[in-house]
């Protein structure tokens, strides 16, 4: 095939929008697995700023506090810090706590016994 032939494909291919579409639905896959890429590396900072704030701070407020400053600061590392919001920041950790009471059911027990 010559060029000709190519170029003659190819502007065929993008006048009928066959070209347009998949450039489009490819587009869109990339964009959904970026975000889903960006989602699990959130979640996974968060079990480990948890997990960090329980090993480093005392009282549970502490432990929110140094968890939060944690994952802020990996957030501002990876220069995302725009992408979450403080309620999804405060939500994934509580989820990252309640992951880690099923992993470790003594801490659970600490904090009732403290109740």
């Amino acid at each position: 095939m010559s060029k000709t032939d190519m170029m003659g494909i190819l502007v065929a291919l993008w006048t009928s929008g066959i070209l347009t579409a998949v450039a489009h639905a490819a587009i869109k896959f990339i964009n959904a697995n970026t975000k889903n890429k960006r989602l699990i590396q959130f979640s996974n900072w968060a079990d480990q700023a948890v997990t960090f704030a329980e090993n480093n701070a005392e009282t549970s407020v502490d432990k929110k506090k140094a968890a939060q400053s944690f994952l802020i600061q990996r957030l501002f590392a990876n220069n995302i810090d725009k992408l979450f919001s403080n309620e999804q920041i405060d939500a994934v950790i509580e989820q990252a706590v309640a992951k880690l009471h099923d992993w470790h059911p003594a801490i659970k027990q600490e904090e009732d016994e403290g109740k």
